[in-house]
């Protein structure tokens, strides 16, 4: 959905198809299994290890975020031949991929620490996209997001659709449109929900739509340029005002009725629970891990022997464990699995084979 929003608006501005749909189809390769949960597990193992049996902690003081994550994956571990790593991105699809979301901690106040490994040059990490279409894909999360969490949570049934029906920016929109909900039922048929949460999107880049037309006449009368390629040092694609207060206030809606729910709360200490697990078995016992993940170890530890599972002797392996690229490298294999893959790999780990 996150793309098709992106495309729509780009093409609704006149900027670059390409870019755009490059940059919205990199933007989440770094998601991890179960949701953002799966991130926050992960960012608190690096962060603050976890205690394996002997005592030792892995903690290397890093974070993981799904937009860095995105970008790492690209530049490290994907790769198109094997003179490079990396698939060979441009600067302009990488920065895009990267600030699609938040880049510094609100907590903190500075950037995500995500080691040496990843370049990030250039980047100006407090500022939005240089470019119009990284900012497009960016503002197609949130519309994204919004209006995905309402599906989920209107088909589970853990959002009531009469109480969705009164907020603000939905009322805005059906006024607009002319819809009628169903009077007569509480729960009414896909076709309507369906009907209605399209009918939301398409408000929403519509009103972005007209709010970026504004915005950017106004940022290149202001800079006086007449010509040529622009970096944008301002945020030009944008809800307005209105639209966005109400979208805030529906989104808070959601997160509450959703994200806090005893179902997702349950569902997400399963998740956390079996991440952790995955981590410690991994951490405890590297040659669980695949040989793709070993041979990636030698490659980026600049190993000059050939890979070989005999070299992961007792003594080597107490080595690696105090290596952060290792470490790393666990979180790259556990964040880079399906939940399914995840489900799976857990019982492999866990399970008796006769079970």
């Amino acid at each position: 959905m996150q793309t098709r929003i992106a495309r729509s608006i780009g093409k609704d501005l006149g900027l670059n198809d390409e870019l755009v749909e490059a940059i919205a189809l990199g933007h989440d390769v770094g998601h991890t299994p179960f949701g953002h949960i799966g991130e926050r597990t992960l960012g608190i193992i690096l962060d603050k290890g976890i205690e394996s049996r002997d005592g030792r902690v892995c903690a290397i003081q890093e974070d993981f975020k799904h937009n860095f994550q995105s970008l790492r994956v690209l530049d490290t571990q994907e790769s198109r031949c094997k003179d490079y790593m990396g698939i060979n991105l441009t600067f302009a699809t990488r920065e895009g991929i990267l600030k699609h979301t938040k880049c510094i901690k609100k907590k903190t106040g500075k950037p995500y620490q995500y080691g040496d490994g990843l370049n990030l040059d250039d980047m100006e990490l407090d500022k939005p996209s240089i470019t119009l279409e990284g900012q497009t894909v960016a503002i197609a999360d949130e519309i994204a997001q919004c209006t995905h969490d309402l599906e989920d949570g209107v088909r589970s049934g853990i959002i009531d659709f009469s109480e969705l029906l009164e907020q603000p920016l939905v009322k805005d929109f059906m006024d607009q449109y002319g819809i009628k909900a169903d009077e007569h039922t509480n729960a009414p048929a896909y076709e309507t929900r369906s009907f209605i949460i399209k009918h939301l999107v398409g408000f929403l880049i519509s009103d972005v739509d007209k709010t970026s037309k504004k915005k950017i006449d106004t940022y290149i009368e202001k800079t006086s340029k007449k010509d040529g390629d622009y970096l944008f040092t301002e945020t030009c694609i944008a809800f307005s005002e209105e639209v966005d207060v109400k979208r805030k206030k529906l989104q808070k809606w959601v997160s509450n009725k959703i994200i806090r729910s005893e179902e997702i709360s349950i569902s997400d200490s399963k998740s956390e629970y079996l991440i952790r697990q995955m981590f410690k078995a991994f951490y405890q016992h590297p040659l669980e891990l695949p040989d793709y993940v070993l041979s990636r170890y030698f490659r980026l530890a600049n190993r000059t022997e050939p890979f070989s599972r005999d070299w992961f002797t007792d003594k080597r392996i107490e080595d690696i464990q105090k290596d952060k690229l290792f470490i790393r490298l666990i979180a790259d294999h556990i964040g880079g699995m399906t939940d399914q893959y995840a489900s799976r790999t857990y019982k492999q780990l866990y399970y008796l084979d006769y079970i």
